[in-house]
């Protein structure tokens, strides 16, 4: 259930033209803001002639961002010939990619080219350590990105390759109800804002794929299971459900969940954490019984992974 609610791997491909688009607008402002007027360097000191350049790991890691790489290299006129695939593991001295053709071209694309690769690996390995530590807790728990991004799908996607699931990819796919919008819905004069705003997002449910509710203590998730509940008994259809705990402390996370079980609420929703978890305390997180837990770290606090080019 956790994967059709958050992966949306499937999406993030060239393939998909809302994709394409997005690295291209996102691409041609990158090279637009650092070539500018032009490289003056390149463009004073050499002229047109044949070249090729080795992309080469530098530090261990996970490889990620290889289909972006080549899409930006080969729709700018370069040749590019592939050695590795996202999702690999990578070493020091490991050949990725050579490119081919313009010599000017491949020094127009080389930072752009090697941020891209050297970001998206960064997540990508931090994702999968993270899954590592998850593998000895035997705990069925699933770590999601969150929209703490810089670069968007790309970010999105590093996480789904490292092996985590993207959760939503904007803000029109899904209900996520926060705290700002329960804040609005209860100074319009509504008592119970958690039950109005789940009541408003299920009428609009054959829209989304999820729908989800913010909460912060014991109370307020079990009045939120409990609309979820009444609508799937009422409307005799489902739809995923999910509840994010918001900053909420491992030991109350759990008893939470013992509650929902013994109301018989807990088989209606699906759990998420989120707020202040990091790798030295997702272990705790993932013993909870939560289906799910949301990081920014994975895309806030990104230690890149070092990928060199060099002309041969």
């Amino acid at each position: 259930m956790l994967s059709i609610v958050y992966d949306r791997s499937f999406l993030l491909n060239t393939r998909n033209p809302e994709y394409a688009n997005s690295l291209e607008r996102l691409f041609k402002h990158m090279i637009k803001e650092d070539l500018n007027k032009g490289d003056i360097t390149t463009d004073t000191l050499l002229n047109k002639r044949k070249a090729k350049a080795r992309i080469t790991a530098k530090t261990d890691g996970v490889l990620s961002g290889s289909e972006e790489f080549k899409w930006l290299y080969l729709n700018n006129g370069l040749k590019v010939k592939q050695f590795k695939k996202d999702g690999d593991k990578i070493k020091n001295g490991d050949k990725l990619f050579e490119v081919s053709g313009d010599g000017r071209h491949i020094l127009y694309l080389e930072r752009t080219g090697l941020n891209l690769l050297q970001r998206m690996s960064g997540i990508s390995t931090q994702t999968m350590d993270i899954c590592k530590i998850l593998e000895k807790t035997n705990s069925n728990v699933r770590i999601c990105a969150t929209r703490k991004t810089q670069w968007g799908y790309l970010d999105k996607k590093a996480v789904s390759v490292g092996g985590g699931l993207a959760h939503r990819l904007g803000l029109n796919e899904s209900f996520l109800i926060k705290d700002n919008h329960l804040f609005l819905i209860k100074e319009s004069g509504v008592k119970k804002p958690i039950k109005t705003a789940i009541e408003r997002a299920w009428k609009k449910r054959k829209d989304v794929v999820f729908i989800e509710v913010e909460v912060k203590n014991s109370k307020e998730i079990v009045e939120a299971a409990k609309t979820f509940k009444k609508l799937q008994k009422d409307t005799h259809e489902s739809k995923p459900c999910v509840i994010m705990l918001d900053n909420m402390l491992p030991d109350e996370i759990r008893s939470s969940i013992d509650s929902l079980k013994k109301q018989d609420l807990y088989d209606y929703v699906l759990i998420e954490t989120s707020g202040g978890i990091t790798p030295e305390n997702i272990e705790k997180y993932s013993k909870t019984g939560a289906d799910a837990c949301s990081l920014g770290f994975l895309t806030h606090s990104v230690k890149s992974v070092d990928i060199s080019q060099n002309m041969y």
